[in-house]
This record gives structure tokens, C-alpha cells and sequence, in this order.
């Protein structure tokens, strides 16, 4: 978390660089903007046309940039969050870059001379056509901004999505980005997210283990005796573990073999030891077994 939370810095330094660099070539530009056109208006012909588009382009940019800063700032102020956990700042850097890339697109038709009022008058049914063939790509969006203004998931969270299980990594506007225990990268689709079910174990103050295993059924087993075995792999992680919270429930019995579910509550969530107590009961289970 340190190494992203680095690479994050980074990337905000680069920024307000390249937003101090904007205005002075904001200003740069509108001071010397009739000196700029007769210098190299017999070179370009359409000079007019570019020094608009650019000036629109700079001034765009730094509107966003600042109003970007502005809100994040008294955001984190006001809540006291972390900048590099916090969804709210994810949210506003990517509707920044909608923005952006919308001031982009009107100041390269200022370029070719188009009117933009014109342009996006005489396109609205293509537009409408277009909006509702790419309908799925634009709910994920909006389920991507939900999720970044909501407080239920931060970047880091641990957390279980359906069927899968990881870290958070980033969240985009179409995918959340979560990394698993064997370190391999789970792209999450934002609308899938919304319609599962989604357990935050790093919002809890303890950390739940489960274990569901199945037993061959036997004239000597006993339910009391397993959990006993159990209790006892256990022991040794004492300090970590709230034994009152240990419960056997028997899930299902089928004619040759019984299913169990074992559950017990970490008194503070630690990776390291939650791998030592998840060894130490599998074994116990697995010893169990094999001598029923």
C-alpha cells in the first residue's frame, strides 16, 4: 500500500506541474495573442482558428483542474479522510477526465472552424443511436461513479464479490480492479457489483473465518468430539481468536456423509496468522477424516 500510495503522489506532483504550466501558457497566449496572429498569419492561414482552439483547450483544462483541486481539498478538510483510500477523490479525478476529453473534442472543432453548437444540433439522432448501442458500457459508467461516491468500498478494502475474493486495486469507470491472494488480477464489471453480494471484511473490527468440509458418515462419529478437535487446533492461536464465537453447525446429512460448517471470529484481522489458524484446522480436518 505504501508503493501505490507513492506512485499516487507522484502522479498529483505531475499535476499540479502540468496545471502551473497551463496558466502561464494561458497567460503567455492571451497577452501576446495579437502579436502571435500577424507573426504567423501569412505562415497559417487559420491562425485564428487555432489560437481559439488552444486558448479554449488551456482555459478548459485549468477551470477543471482548479475545480477539481478546490473540491477535493475542502472534501478531505471537511471529512479528515485519506486521499489515497478516499472513492470521493477516484470519482472527481474521472469526472476531471470526462471533462477534459470533452473540452478536447470542442476545441479541435474550433480548429477546423465547426461550430460546436451546430455540430452537436445536426448529430442528435446519431448521437441518440449511439447512446443506445453502447447503453451497457455507459450504465457500468454510471455504476462506477456510484461506487466511487459511495463510503461502503476504499481502495485497499478487502473484500468478497460474489464468487471472488481480493483487495481493491483501483476502480474505473467500466471495471474494479481487484487483486486475490495469489496475486492475480479480477476485473469486476461496476453493474455486476450492484446486483451481487458484496461482503468489506476490512470495514469489520474482527475478521470471520470459515471452513465447510464434509465427513464420511460412520456408526462412531461424533458432532461433539469433531468440534472438541477442532477447538483444540485452535488453542494455540489464543490471543488472535475469540473462542466464544467457535460454532460446528451440521449443514446437511445425506446417507453416506454428513457437511459440516465450522466458523470462529479473529479478534483483529492479521494475514499472516489467519494462514496459520486456516493450516492448523484443515489439517485437524483432514486427520479427522481420515480416521473415520
Amino acid at each position: 500500500m505504501t508503493t501505490e500510495k507513492t506512485g499516487i503522489k507522484e502522479k498529483e506532483k505531475h499535476k499540479r506541474r502540468l496545471f502551473f504550466l497551463k496558466v502561464i501558457t494561458f497567460l503567455l497566449l492571451i497577452i501576446f495573442e495579437s502579436n502571435i496572429h500577424k507573426f504567423l498569419g501569412t505562415y497559417i492561414p487559420n491562425i485564428g482558428d487555432v489560437l481559439k482552439a488552444v486558448i479554449f483547450l488551456l482555459s478548459g483544462h485549468i477551470l477543471i483542474s482548479l475545480g477539481r483541486m478546490i473540491i477535493v481539498r475542502f472534501y478531505l478538510r471537511k471529512k479528515a479522510q485519506d486521499p489515497f483510500r478516499s472513492n470521493f477523490v477516484l470519482g472527481i479525478n474521472h469526472i476531471a477526465s470526462i471533462l477534459n476529453v470533452a473540452v478536447m473534442v470542442i476545441s479541435t472543432m474550433f480548429l477546423f472552424g465547426i461550430d460546436p453548437k451546430e455540430f452537436f444540433t445536426s448529430i442528435t439522432i446519431v448521437a441518440a443511436a449511439i447512446a443506445l448501442l453502447s447503453k451497457d458500457y455507459i450504465t457500468n459508467m454510471i455504476n462506477g461513479l456510484i461506487i466511487m461516491f459511495s463510503d461502503q468500498l476504499s481502495l485497499g478494502d478487502m473484500v468478497k464479490i460474489g464468487e471472488q475474493q481480493g483487495r481493491v486495486q483501483d476502480v474505473t469507470l467500466l471495471n474494479m480492479i481487484l487483486v486475490n491472494e495469489d496475486a492475480d488480477i479480477v476485473m469486476i464489471p461496476n453493474s455486476m457489483i450492484l446486483t451481487s453480494q458484496v461482503i468489506n471484511y476490512s470495514k469489520q473490527h474482527n475478521k470471520k473465518l470459515s471452513f465447510e468440509f464434509e465427513m464420511k458418515l460412520t456408526a462412531n462419529m461424533e458432532v461433539n468430539q469433531i468440534e472438541d478437535r477442532l477447538k483444540g487446533a485452535t488453542m494455540q492461536f489464543d490471543e488472535f481468536i475469540n473462542q466464544k464465537s467457535f460454532t460446528l453447525k451440521t449443514m446437511d446429512i445425506q446417507k453416506e456423509s454428513v457437511k459440516f460448517k465450522c466458523q470462529l471470529m479473529m479478534v483483529s484481522p492479521n494475514k499472516t496468522t489467519e494462514k496459520a489458524i486456516k493450516r492448523a484446522i484443515n489439517q485437524t480436518i483432514i486427520e479427522i477424516a481420515r480416521e473415520n
